[in-house]
Order: structure tokens, then sequence, then C-alpha cells
């Protein structure tokens, strides 16, 4: 009897075990089935902030639906601390790289980053935006979610394996107010587990709430949907915790340039032993209003100063060089040119020339030489940097790097 009462009690907890775990199922599920549905409501209405009414719709020849949005109904002005922000529709004064430098005065400068459209460009009073998909706000936060810290000066950017190789150039007395280079431009084929950039940092705070400006060029299918190589710029105010994205995949970022825009495509890439072409990139601080202007052979556009708090005035921090990432456990793609850097043939490998940073007047001056950190955090048989020095003529300080990637450990 007592036996038969035993089994009974155990059954009866058997039973409500069984039931417990079925209702915290279906509990489980439908909480899951409520987080995805206000996650795309966010998504929905992120999209709709983002992707403002157009004065115009063209498609690029490469296929992007670009819009053509009134200057002052951008997304930049949706940012919290821009709703009394002025627009600067131009530097205070003009780039010396714009009137001082014959672009096309040598092989080295033939060609610079061009974007056409199959239909006219915006009219006056527009500027263009990328349209943005609802899978790319997707791959977006996807990219950069839990952000970390591998580094004094660098982090991941994505939950990717990223190796990172740059030359530093850091002064805990000196300030910066701008960093420029010219970068030549590669063709990389990558897969949408995988990305490579050629890029320059600055930045300035300390590690936990560091502020920091990127841009050069970039392979990213996962958040490009192709392996083109694209203008690129990224911002955080907060060591990517809160702040911060890619191109205009959030409000910061002012475009101003009516034609030319992130994430526009590099038609002039180099030719691999035959020519090299190069995207020539600045970021500066202006004098006047503290803005941080984005210029290549065009001024693009700005980071206001009201989005920043350790760059407000002028950066601690600036690096040079390429990050190349890929999911744990799969090979990692490559970087620059796709070969070993190597100082004999700059046809033959991937460079950074003419590296400056700007002074508190606006001046481009050289870096110095001798103040240089090389960092790389790769074997030498997937990744290099080697720093040339200046070599004087129209290179003066002069890097390489990059390398084919592979299974790196």
């Amino acid at each position: 009897m007592e036996y038969s009462n035993v089994n009974l009690i155990v059954f009866l907890i058997l039973i409500l075990f069984i039931l417990i775990n079925e209702t915290q199922s279906v509990y489980g599920e439908k909480a899951n089935i409520l987080k995805r549905e206000k996650e795309d409501l966010e998504l929905e209405k992120q999209l709709k902030i983002l992707n403002k009414k157009p004065i115009k719709t063209m498609v690029t020849n490469f296929g992007d639906i670009v819009d053509c949005i009134d200057i002052y109904k951008q997304p930049a002005f949706d940012h919290p601390l821009l709703k009394d922000h002025k627009i600067q529709m131009a530097p205070s004064s003009i780039p010396e790289e714009l009137t001082n430098k014959n672009i096309s005065s040598s092989i080295f400068r033939s060609s610079n980053m061009g974007h056409r459209f199959r239909h006219d460009k915006c009219p006056p009073g527009t500027v263009p935006i990328r349209r943005t998909k609802k899978q790319d706000l997707i791959n977006a936060r996807n990219l950069l979610h839990k952000a970390t810290p591998i580094g004094p000066y660098a982090y991941t950017l994505s939950p990717m394996d990223n190796r990172v190789v740059s030359i530093v150039e850091f002064s805990e007395t000196k300030a910066f107010f701008g960093a420029t280079a010219e970068i030549s431009a590669h063709g990389l084929e990558l897969d949408n587990n995988q990305f490579s950039t050629a890029q320059v940092w600055i930045k300035n705070g300390p590690d936990e709430e560091i502020n920091s400006i990127e841009f050069g060029w970039m392979v990213y299918p996962a958040l490009f949907g192709d392996s083109r190589s694209r203008l690129f710029g990224y911002w955080t105010a907060d060591n990517h915790k809160q702040t911060g994205c890619f191109n205009v995949l959030c409000s910061g970022f002012v475009q101003v340039h009516s034609e030319v825009f992130l994430g526009a495509l590099l038609e002039s890439l180099s030719i691999y032993g035959k020519d090299s072409r190069i995207l020539p990139v600045k970021v500066s601080r202006d004098p006047q209003t503290g803005n941080w202007w984005l210029i290549t052979t065009k001024i693009i556009g700005y980071w206001p100063k009201e989005i920043f708090t350790h760059l407000t005035n002028n950066a601690s921090i600036l690096r040079y060089g390429g990050i190349a990432g890929a999911k744990p456990q799969t090979p990692a793609p490559p970087m620059g040119n796709g070969y070993l850097p190597q100082l004999k043939d700059y046809n033959k490998t991937a460079f950074m020339a003419e590296m400056k940073y700007v002074n508190e007047k606006g001046q481009s001056v050289n870096l110095n030489p001798y103040g240089i950190q090389t960092k790389k955090d790769a074997t030498l048989d997937c990744y290099n940097i080697l720093f040339a020095g200046n070599i004087g003529g129209d290179w003066e300080i002069t890097m390489a790097f990059g390398g084919p990637g592979g299974m790196c450990p």
C-alpha cells in the first residue's frame, strides 16, 4: 500500500513537472514572439526616421537606390542633440588639398573616388542618401553586437574574429585636429561572413567611453549586400555602447555634397602590377564650428561636434591601417589588395601615402616617423604592415599593409 502511494506521488510530481515545463515553454515562446514583434516595430520606426520622403529617387549604375532629401530634413537632424544645430554648408576655409594639388598630375593621383548615376544628380537644396532597407539595420545591429575592446587602441566592431594592422600616432601632450592620407583602392571578393577595411581612425577619451571617427574604404557584403569597395564613415561617442553607426544608419552625419555620399561605390580601382588608384581622404575639425569634416576630392559632409564628448576639441590618437574580420572558425578575408606588403613596387601592394595630421592652425603636417608605433595582431603569413618613412616626392610618409588572410591563428 505504501509502495503504491509512493508511486502515485512520484507520478503526480512527474505530471506537474511536465505541465510546468510546457507552460514555461509556451510562455517562453510567447515572450520570444513579443520580443521579435517589438524589435520589428523598432526597426520599422527607425526606417521611417532614416528614409525621409524624397524629392527625387535615383538608381545608381550599380543598382543602389538613392533618395534626394531636403538638406534640412535629412536623418542627421533627428538626433536629439542636433535639435538646435545650424547646418554648415561648407568648411570655414577651403581645405588645402582642394586648392594646392592637381589630383591628376601623376599616375599616383590618376584616379579618385567617383560615383555616377543612371540619371542626373540631386536637385539644388537636396542631398543624396542611400536608401536604408530593413535588412541593412538588422545586419548593422548584428555586426555591432557586444562590441568589446581588444587593446588600448582597438576594439571589435562585430561578433567576428578581427585582425588589425596599423600605424599609430599617439601623444599625451600633442593635440590632433584631423588626419589625412592617400589610400590605394582595391577590389576584393568576400562572402557574407567577412569584411575588410582600409581606414584611418581619429580618437579621444578613456577606453570605456572612447570617441572615434573612422573613414576610408571597405568591403562589407553583410552590410551593403555586395562585395564592392565603398566609401565609408563610422562614429561613436561611448565606445560603441549606445551611440554611433556606419554611414547614415543612424542620425548624426550631415551630408552636404549633392552627388558623392557615404556608401558610394569606388568605381576606379588599382590593377595589380600596372596601376595604382588612390582614394584621398581627410577628416579635420573646423576651427570655427568644431564640426569634423569628411573630404575626399569633394567636401562630403561632417560629424557635428554636439554628438561627441571627448572629440569636441581635439583628438589624442591617430591610427592608419586595416581591419579584416570573419566569423569564428572560418577563413579570414584578404586585406588591402590581398597580397602581403612590400616596399619595392607600389603597384603590387596596398599602401597609404602622405600620412599627415592636422594641427591647430588647420595645416596638414607630416607624421613624426620616429614617433610611430606599428601594431599587428595577426601572424605574418596572414597580414603585415611595413613602415617606409618619408620617401619624398608626392609620397612623403608612406606605409604598405595587407595580406591574403586565411585560417589565421
